[in-house]
């Protein structure tokens, strides 16, 4: 919270104002003591005395050179004019102690009157609920001299500390906004008259931090024209490359007209009044602070001020070279510690009281920072890979709702429900855009439905699937495929039910039906089975049904909606998915032709066949990253099942019942002769498939309600069979459509990364909070409909709503601090 202060005298009387929020003011009227300013003037005449006559010899060779400055006495980076008689006598170092003393004392009394207690109270509970920076603002210049900085405002009612900076009287409405440098923060050091100083110590500090600072050194040297000097130093602080910081160590007096003077060389000195165009180009370049490291600078700081640079750091006292210098160097090394100015600056002077205060006394009080109130103070950025690090971390409660987002991202039945509302949206768009595949579906889908079971006594009891039942649907498919004469050498048929159980009536049925369909038609039979464990269930071999010599099977266990595919390097060595063996077969028909005298495992002749023709569907099996997330319950980069394609162009539906009439129409005639692959199956009833001790039936997911609802097809509206999920990944794998999800996990990782980018570099560009809310739901919309035509065109499946959520994240609290 930002509360200004403003003290003016007026005869003898002192006005205090004090301002803050919306046009928030308390004001007060206090008598300004005599006996302040007697304490002022003693504490002022011993100050100067002690370092002229205490100090004196102590300052290396710059104690044996005559000072050009009548009265400013060795090594003082002071103004002209005779103050005091010298002494050797007197105990100089007692003398300034008692006179701080006795001033401070004074000043602290004034400040604890009654008449100043309601702005005490107001400034410290504030402290309490946050921290308070207070802008000093002082009339007249004696005033200002007072040392304003020791008042500790919050100690009277326990408040925490208030950071307390000056301001001008006469201020511009705003500061000059820098346009920030890249690479090392860049400095311009004004070395002015060494005359009775010594700069070697300025120089070594700011050297110190060549690390952090692009330094350049500009002052005079022996010999040198002190008009050239004085054109050379205007045209550097106007440099078009621009300064972060100017710096000047040397003389400096105050000057009322002027508004005060360095002395850049013996006998010549420059005004700021004269330095104004050039520090107004400066500060359009970028300059951001400036330090007088000299004496008397109260009327230099108030000229910047008003010129439009944000913040000063000053003397207001004469300054003693020594004390220069160490100020100096532990100013130097709070802010090469990343601290700001203003934190710097009271680093410092904590060093100067509490450390240095035998050698140093007073000097601590002598150091003030002028500031804009809308000022941000400055601080040396950090650079290198930690500090771009930092700026990419989240904040606090940042982390937090990001840590949902990722915790989200590996909650498998989480992902389940994303990955079907993305697949709804998917199918969605597909219809609006027109974009639906135009092949012939690959699959006929015999399907023993509920209306079949009413028609046929064998079903009365329909599970176990008849035995019998199941061999007059293979007898009619192989009277079909006789009655054409255009029909192909072999066709492939998937039975999808587990027969697992006797039934010593029904199977030799079954198996002479199997027998006929291989001798006569070379027909591709597979059976599906299961895993148990680690034990692979099928055809029980004591009904005599088929022999692995002439028929096949494969497992129909595989994660929910996703492709079942090989796990093993050796594709379907020991076993293979169901799907999978049935789209191997129908790809390669006849070779080799199944046949009951065949002498070798048919399935691993089929894929030795495929192997040698270079069929690219025995390339496809589960990546090792699949596998590996496998051991976490996650379904990295694993195919799924799209099912934004609408079911009629999957498969074609065959009733069962239909099948089985005397007269089969011609359409399903031809169905059944052109398709790639047969499946018998189960649908609309609970006990169909080959699912052990649990339905084969599952929820619909929301893109097939979406579809059925489209085609009217209310006939299973409430549940998808294991056999139609089985007859998507058969389509798949024939067609070669692969939709592969890319996992929420890492998509929510690379979202932070731009979502942290954007909030770092892109909000700034945005003019105002709601042009950035409205570009924000604009990106959001545009990436998910790339997202809906990447999946059509490369078969990647984006997250959407995650990414979106963690960009949000990010992103959306910078632009709410944007103004509207």
């Amino acid at each position: 919270m930002v509360y200004r202060l403003k003290i003016q005298k007026v005869e003898g009387i002192c006005l205090f104002e004090l301002t803050w929020g919306r046009s928030q003011c308390l004001q007060a009227q206090v008598p300004y003591p005599a006996p302040l300013e007697t304490r002022y003037q003693q504490w002022h005449r011993a100050y100067q005395n002690f370092y002229r006559q205490a100090l004196r010899g102590q300052t290396g060779t710059a104690a044996q050179v005559a000072d050009p400055l009548p009265g400013a006495g060795p090594a003082l980076r002071g103004r002209p004019g005779a103050t005091g008689v010298a002494t050797t006598q007197v105990d100089w170092h007692q003398h300034l102690v008692d006179a701080e003393g006795h001033l401070l004392l004074e000043f602290h009394r004034w400040l604890q009157r009654g008449e100043l207690t309601d702005i005490r109270r107001t400034l410290s509970l504030a402290a309490k609920e946050a921290p308070v920076d207070l802008f000093l603002t002082c009339n007249p210049l004696a005033v200002a001299r007072l040392p304003w900085e020791t008042w500790e405002i919050g100690a009277e009612y326990g408040g925490a500390p208030i950071r307390m900076s000056r301001s001008p009287v006469n201020m511009p409405v705003t500061p000059t906004i820098p346009t920030g440098q890249h690479g090392k923060t860049r400095v311009l050091a004004i070395l002015g008259d060494e005359t009775g100083l010594n700069f070697s110590g300025d120089r070594m500090a700011l050297k110190s931090l060549d690390h952090l600072l692009d330094i350049t050194f500009i002052g005079w040297t022996p010999g040198q024209d002190g008009a050239a000097l004085r054109t050379a130093i205007c045209q550097t602080i106007a440099d078009p490359q621009g300064w972060d910081v100017l710096f000047f160590a040397g003389h400096s007096n105050e000057a009322d007209v002027v508004a005060g003077h360095i002395y850049i060389a013996p006998n010549t000195a420059l005004s700021i009044y004269e330095l104004q165009p050039y520090l107004q180009v400066a500060q359009e370049n970028g300059l951001q602070f400036a330090l007088f490291n000299s004496c008397s600078g109260l009327t230099i700081a108030d000229a910047l001020i008003e010129l439009g640079l944000s913040q000063v750091a000053v003397m207001r006292e004469p300054i003693h070279n020594q004390v220069a210098h160490a100020f100096l160097l532990t100013f130097l090394q709070s802010l090469a510690n990343h601290a700001d100015a203003h934190a710097a600056l009271q680093a410092a002077c904590r060093y100067l009281k509490l450390e240095q205060h035998l050698t140093f006394p007073s000097a601590y009080l002598v150091p003030s920072l002028f500031r804009h109130p809308d000022s941000v103070p400055f601080h040396i950025p950090e650079r290198g890979w930690r500090q771009e690090l930092r700026k990419w971390l989240p904040g606090q409660r940042q982390a937090i709702a990001l840590g949902g987002v990722f915790l989200l991202s590996l909650i498998p039945p989480v992902q389940e429900a994303l990955l079907s509302g993305r697949l709804l949206a998917q199918a969605m768009y597909r219809n609006l855009t027109g974009q639906l595949q135009s092949t012939t579906p690959p699959v006929v889908l015999v399907q023993v439905d509920t209306p079949s079971q009413r028609r046929e006594p064998d079903l009365v009891d329909i599970s176990p699937i008849s035995q019998r039942y199941l061999a007059g649907l293979l007898e009619r498919l192989g009277q079909i495929q006789a009655e054409n004469p255009n029909q192909p050498s072999t066709s492939v048929i998937g039975i999808d039910y587990l027969l697992d159980l006797p039934q010593p009536a029904q199977s030799p049925y079954l198996a002479a039906a199997v027998r006929q369909s291989v001798a006569q038609h070379n027909t591709w039979l597979v059976f599906s089975s299961i895993f148990e464990g680690d034990q692979l269930i099928g055809v029980n071999s004591e009904a005599n049904i088929m022999e692995l010599n002439w028929a096949m099977e494969g497992y129909t266990n595989a994660p929910k909606w996703y492709m079942a595919l090989p796990w093993d390097q050796e594709v379907c060595v020991e076993t293979c998915p169901f799907p999978y063996v049935l789209a191997l077969a129908a790809q390669a028909v006849g070779k080799p032709r199944p046949s009951l005298n065949h002498q070798d495992d048919l399935r691993q002749s089929l894929v030795d066949a495929a192997i040698a023709a270079g069929q690219p569907l025995t390339q496809r099996r589960i990546a090792p990253i699949t596998a590996l997330g496998g051991k976490f319950k996650q379904r990295w980069l694993r195919p799924i099942l799209d099912f934004s394609l609408p079911p009629k162009q999957v498969f074609h539906r065959i009733s069962a019942y239909e099948l089985l009439e005397e007269s089969v129409n011609r359409k399903t005639k031809t169905l059944i002769n052109e398709a790639a692959v047969i499946l018998i199956g189960g649908v609309g009833y609970a006990e169909g498939g080959v699912v052990a001790l649990s339905t084969d039936l599952s929820p619909t997911p929301p893109a097939i309600a979406y579809w059925r609802q489209r085609e009217q097809d209310d006939s299973h509206e409430q549940t998808l069979s294991g056999v139609e999920a089985i007859a998507y990944d058969v389509h798949h794998l024939l067609q070669s459509h692969y939709v592969t999800p890319i996992p929420a996990l890492w998509a929510v990782g690379i979202a932070a990364g731009v979502g942290a980018g954007v909030a770092i570099y892109g909000v700034a560009r945005v003019d105002g909070r709601r042009q950035g809310v409205w570009l924000l739901i604009a990106v959001t919309a545009g990436y998910g409909l790339i997202s809906l035509q990447l999946m059509i065109t490369t078969g990647f499946l984006l997250p959407w709503l995650l990414p979106s959520v963690t960009v949000w994240i990010y992103v959306s609290p910078k632009i709410w601090r944007l103004s509207t």
